[in-house]
């Protein structure tokens, strides 16, 4: 009732708002020009966030650790703007901010707030200016050391942003020093870097890319089309560069005969975003570099040709990355990086293109909003190393020019705080594994053996050896020494990052001291090692449970695992990827059987939003780890509860329960795979597999008994590519049950040792599975509580 009241006097004194005196009174005094007219208002549905959807930000009562945090909701029919208001208090009588109109439904301040508990809301408005009633109320709280990070206003841009080219990556007031690095201290880069723009300037126009022959798609085609793209513009930005760092016009002129010929390009044709957007996507901003650094070599009618495409295809980016709308509908790969080239093109084309104000407006509010939807606070990614690796590198191009054009270091942004733990902690130097999702077969550095071409995308250790300098982490920079990398990739970029020779390079410092178990709590991957710092040393656990679902470059994988030792993989992901959503991607890479995961009456999961997994147990320990992860929604209506159990017992055995109540009698089978061909033993469930420097043995057991085989085929045959030699066991219960459990006692040693583990037993009363063995000829119990769930580990040594 007293909110009710609040509501009425706003309303009164909204129609008041010209007498209205008193600041915070003004700001609260939101009209409702429906409920003057008489007529309907647009609502707000208050309803819950759809699977795909990011939902309310910050969470209801949250404590945040960004100040200010941002502010997201969902969107409603007929809206075309939102008002958002935020105060100190309930009642919205102290310190009251208003934002009476945005076009997104993701808000980011532009000042700082005061710590402590702030409450907030939302209003939409149609077409014809009418608002809504408020949305309910939330609050968050914002934490006394939480990082400051507000979003720069459109007066700081105006202030900050030079009136003049060069702006993207480098300001005009760099270029004379940066010429004098040239001769000096970056002398033999500048050379390599110019005899390279000397082999371009003879180099032929790349003709438009053509239509897919028939107008059906063709992967081959389309791998064409965006490497020649790609080379195109590059080819654009390296003689841009070269002509801003000397000044001779043979460079701007190859520059400009490059820019107007790309210009010259259909946009709404073959390399527009709808049709081939890994071709739209670096017309839209490598272009954008090379228009900014040739600027003075070009004509007027030659700015004006640049700048009627840019407007084309900037606002199909802008449509849409906003048309989704992407500040809602966050998880779509492409869109992740979409809004940051989109970021280039609005600061090259600022004050010169209309519309280049909206780009910049959204790309900020993009970035100080809840970007990486695939990151989480811990610097885990969602999609895995590969995918980290490359939108990571992709994101340093936005933070140079950031850095360059608003004198603002993007890293202070809480996820870059943690972002160089993902790689030590998922592919440790001398390791052989990646983790999950798309290329998660690959052995650690390895290009993709079906890669495309884009430069400046380097090896593992980049991105670390990028961040190390900026968050001075001597833990990054001994990862990025030890893969041999550095933050100078031989592109425009990297020679600009060289030239400008800041921050400087952090003391390289083994992480020695950093817990050995790592969960990356916002992306459900954990990671269980005994050596973090020597890979050829280690033994490596990895299983993912993930909230975030099997979508976009996830598989259908959760609760699967992976396993290396030694320098070695030994349970692998499987198959080869030749390209997205062929037959042999969706029939058997992306699958669960391709993994070391479990199906349960013949069928594994689904791959979509709602097939989730989530890790409920994470107990990390000296003598051993535990964890359990929770996949019971990945598997549809029959089952009940899926949950697989972890135990890694230090430093060479592995005790993994699967355990499955159905809502009928069901049966369960484990899929394990190798590089190398298991020894099977029916009778005793045991198995055993070496590869390389490591080797696996152990037992297989359930009730009832398993019928263990393996084959070393796939379903069909990859469209392209060879994948390695690998085979595929399956481990599958006789019985049928409505509870019903796999145990896997798994001993890892070197290959020229012998993992002894001998003598399991499992027994289970329903509450808890009991499993006893021997290792090395010393007893050790094991004794699953179901119910809680937690275990209680009794070795005799």
């Amino acid at each position: 009732m007293k909110r009710r009241k609040f509501l009425s006097e706003l309303s009164k004194r909204a129609l008041a708002a010209a007498a209205a005196s008193r600041a915070a009174g003004l700001a609260a005094a939101l009209p409702n020009t429906a409920a003057s007219q008489g007529t309907a208002p647009p609502e707000v549905s208050n309803r819950a966030p759809q699977i795909d959807e990011i939902g309310y930000l910050p969470a209801d009562s949250a404590m945040v650790g960004t100040n200010p945090p941002a502010l997201a909701w969902l969107p409603e029919p007929g809206a075309e703007a939102y008002a958002v208001q935020f105060a100190r208090d309930a009642e919205f009588s102290r310190d009251v901010i208003t934002i009476a109109k945005t076009p997104y439904v993701l808000y980011t301040h532009t000042a700082t707030l005061a710590p402590g508990t702030w409450w907030w809301r939302y209003a939409c408005e149609d077409g014809k200016g009418e608002r809504s009633a408020w949305s309910k109320l939330r609050n968050f709280t914002i934490a006394r050391d939480a990082q400051p990070f507000p979003r720069p206003s459109e007066e700081q841009v105006r202030e900050l942003l030079p009136a003049i080219h060069p702006r993207l990556m480098m300001r005009p007031e760099e270029v004379e020093p940066f010429r004098q690095a040239c001769l000096g201290p970056q002398k033999e880069r500048w050379d390599q870097f110019r005899a390279a723009a000397e082999e371009q300037l003879s180099r032929p126009l790349t003709p438009e890319p053509p239509p897919y022959t028939n107008g059906q798609f063709s992967a081959d085609e389309w791998r064409h089309n965006y490497s020649e793209t790609i080379k195109a513009c590059t080819v654009a930005e390296t003689l841009a560069l070269c002509y801003r760092l000397t000044g001779e016009p043979r460079y701007g002129d190859g520059a400009r005969k490059w820019l107007l010929h790309i210009a010259s390009w259909d946009p709404a044709g073959t390399t527009s975003l709808e049709i081939n957007d890994e071709c739209g996507m670096p017309i839209l901003f490598v272009t954008s570099r090379a228009y900014d650094w040739a600027y003075d070599a070009l004509r007027e009618p030659d700015r004006e040709k640049m700048r009627a495409m840019i407007r084309v295809r900037g606002e199909e980016a802008h449509r849409k990355l906003h048309g989704a709308p992407h500040e809602q509908k966050t998880y779509d790969s492409h869109q992740g990086r979409l809004w940051h080239f989109l970021a280039e093109a609005a600061l090259a084309y600022y004050g010169e293109v209309p519309e280049a104000r909206k780009w910049l407006d959204y790309a900020f509010m993009m970035f100080w909003g809840w970007y990486p939807a695939f990151g989480d606070a811990d610097g885990g990614w969602a999609q895995g190393l590969n995918y980290w690796r490359v939108y990571m590198l992709r994101s340093t191009w936005w933070l140079d020019a950031l850095q360059a054009a608003m004198k603002i270091d993007g890293t202070q942004k809480p996820f870059y705080h943690h972002v160089g733990d993902f790689s030590i902690y998922v592919a440790p130097p001398g390791g052989a594994l990646v983790g999950f999702a798309d290329y998660g077969e690959e052995y650690p550095d390895q290009a993709p053996r079906i890669g495309y071409f884009e430069p400046g995308i380097r090896g593992l250790g980049s991105v670390d050896a990028y961040f190390a300098r900026w968050r001075a982490k001597p833990e990054w920079q001994w990862y990025a020494e030890a893969w041999g990398r550095d933050a100078f990739p031989p592109t425009a970029l990297g020679l600009l990052r060289a030239l400008r020779d800041y921050p400087p390079v952090p003391k390289a410092r083994p992480p020695v001291d950093w817990p050995k178990a790592k969960w990356f709590r916002g992306v459900g991957w954990v990671s269980l090692h005994t050596n973090l710092v020597d890979g050829r040393e280690d033994v490596q656990v990895m299983m993912r449970s993930s909230q975030l679902g099997n979508i976009s470059h996830s598989h259908a994988d959760q609760n699967a695992i992976v396993l290396g030792a030694y320098g070695s993989p030994l349970l692998v992901n499987t198959g080869i990827r030749p390209w997205w959503d062929s037959p042999f991607f969706l029939q058997w890479y992306v699958a669960t059987k391709a993994h070391n995961a479990l199906e349960i009456n013949g069928h594994g999961q689904a791959r979509n939003e709602n097939a989730t997994g989530k890790v409920i147990v994470f107990q990390p320990g000296d003598t051993y780890d535990y964890v359990v992860g929770d996949a019971t929604p990945a598997y549809g209506q029959e089952v009940e509860r899926y949950r697989r159990h972890l135990l890694f017992l230090k430093p060479g055995v592995l005790v993994m329960l699967d355990e499955v109540q159905g809502k009928a009698p069901i049966s369960i089978k484990s899929w394990l795979h190798g590089r190398a061909p298991f020894t099977i033993d029916q009778s005793t469930g045991r198995i055993a597999l070496t590869l390389g420097r490591a080797s696996l043995a152990g037992f297989l057991l359930a009730p009832g008994g398993l019928e263990i085989a393996q084959t070393d085929k796939y379903p069909l045959p990859p469209e392209l590519g060879t994948p390695p030699p690998e085979w595929h066991l399956t481990a599958q219960t006789i019985q049928k049950n409505e509870a019903t459990h796999i145990v896997a006692v798994l001993g890892i040693a070197g290959a020229h040792e012998y993992p002894a583990v001998s003598d399991v037993k499992e027994a289970s009363d329903g509450k808890r599975v009991t499993v006893q063995f021997r290792r090395a000829g010393k007893p050790v119990m094991v004794s699953f509580d179901l119910t809680t769930p937690k275990v209680t580990v009794l070795r005799r040594t």
